[in-house]
């Protein structure tokens, strides 16, 4: 894994930026993008001081002013930088980077912070940070193991720890609009794909519900066939997942996909590469149905489709997979001939697939719900709409931690709910006719 580095007007690359992203590689385990993200800030925030303020001396008061200038400038924009207006939450987030890495600086190098932390008493808060507080204290218990020792801490004291310059985003509401692919054009659009690859790819984003970018941290061997015919594919944590392999020297071997990864190919997981490494491949978790190895099963949401995905396994693996030389173990490669074929498939490669699969069915990629992640939320439409499944169903058939996050997939139609209210009516008679009885007497009068 790569580490982004931040050069200066002389040529030299920051150490200190170095230091701090090294450290939260290792101590935080910071995601790729989030190190990107941290780094970025930073170096925007030294662009500002470089190119607005001068690079001239500044006091403790002044580092901190021109804090929240560089925080107006992300925010509305800066002609002279040519920096466009971004989201409030970006402008924050890019603050909250700077103070840490100042904060850290101050702490382990003597720097003066940009964003120095004052000490409060509750009591001086206003009302709404107030409630956060105590809804935060009385929350703690529930996942702080060492709960019972809060009130020896400042904060079981009333005593907060803010910084001076503190600015919040605000919290974006659930878009429950639809966002799924057109219901009527999904098998139109595999069935007009001629690549068995992009038909097996389609059919795990349709049918088995994964986000886009988890298909390619399958292994081959993380795709078998059932007794009935059906597809079983497992999708295992990249790095953490039990992994068993035959080694030439040691044997038989068990470990995690991360050790397989290294002691075998000498490489790493795709989710830990830099960010713009061309194989990089997000990976955003997913509640596991098998927390002891760290792996969860596609459940397909009709079983024709795990047989059908079953049938094009066998042809991909006789026609592509079988050529490709032992230099990677991912399920999906690249496919054309050339010096490239047989290297793991990138998400730019299906994006561009699925792009061209839609313009033949005659979709564009401006129209609704016509992009990769369409089709899982086709999928959640598909469970409350269709299968008419309850969301609690639904939430561990789409491995969400939280049914919040289902809901912003569970697309229930006007149509389907009316028909559930008649059948809800329908039962009344039968369950429950006092209450009919009654109704026809306070109608009746």
């Amino acid at each position: 894994m790569s580490i982004p580095f931040l050069f200066l007007v002389d040529g030299e690359i920051s150490l200190y930026a170095l230091a701090w992203a090294r450290n939260r590689l290792l101590m935080d385990e910071a995601s790729p993008a989030g190190l990107l993200k941290g780094i970025s800030a930073i170096g925007r925030f030294y662009d500002y001081y470089q190119l607005v303020e001068g690079g001239k001396p500044l006091s403790p008061e002044g580092l901190g002013f021109m804090l929240s200038k560089f925080y107006e400038a992300r925010q509305h924009g800066h002609k002279h930088l040519g920096w466009d207006a971004v989201r409030k939450k970006t402008a924050v987030d890019d603050v909250r980077n700077i103070s840490a890495f100042s904060e850290w600086c101050a702490n382990n190098f003597g720097h003066v912070p940009a964003n120095p932390r004052e000490r409060k008493l509750v009591s001086d808060l206003n009302v709404q940070e107030q409630r956060e507080f105590y809804a935060a204290l009385r929350h703690r218990k529930d996942w702080d193991s060492l709960a019972h020792l809060v009130p020896a801490t400042d904060a079981g004291k009333g005593i907060v720890n803010q910084p001076t310059f503190r600015v919040k985003a605000k919290r974006p509401k659930p878009d429950y609009r639809q966002k799924y692919f057109p219901p009527d054009k999904v098998l139109p659009l595999i069935r007009a794909t001629p690549s068995v690859r992009d038909r097996l790819y389609f059919l795990l984003l349709f049918f088995g519900g994964v986000r886009a970018s988890e298909p390619l941290h399958l292994f081959v061997t993380d795709v078998k066939i059932r007794p009935d015919g059906t597809a079983q594919v497992t999708l295992g944590h990249p790095e953490t997942s039990t992994y068993e392999w035959a080694d030439a020297l040691r044997g038989h071997r068990t470990g995690n996909r991360a050790t397989f990864l290294k002691e075998r190919y000498f490489s790493g997981p795709r989710n830990v590469l830099a960010q713009r490494h061309p194989l990089h491949a997000g990976w955003k978790g997913m509640s596991l149905d098998d927390g002891s190895r760290q792996q969860s099963e596609v459940q397909w949401l009709l079983p024709e489709m795990g047989r059908y995905f079953a049938k094009l396994h066998a042809e991909y693996m006789t026609s592509i997979r079988r050529h490709v030389r032992d230099d990677h173990p991912y399920y999906f490669v690249n496919e054309r001939s050339g010096r490239h074929f047989g290297m793991p498939a990138k998400l730019s490669n299906m994006t561009k697939a699925f792009e061209r699969a839609a313009r033949r069915i005659g979709l564009s990629t401006t129209d609704e719900g016509v992009h990769l992640h369409g089709g899982r939320h086709f999928y959640g439409y598909f469970c409350a709409s269709q299968l008419r499944l309850p969301i609690e169903t639904t939430q561990m058939l789409m491995h969400h931690d939280s049914l919040l996050s289902t809901k912003v997939y569970y697309n229930l139609t006007g149509d389907v709910a009316r028909d559930e209210l008649r059948k809800g009516q329908a039962r009344l008679a039968s369950e429950l006719p006092s209450f009919l009885d009654a109704q026809r007497l306070l109608l009746s009068k």
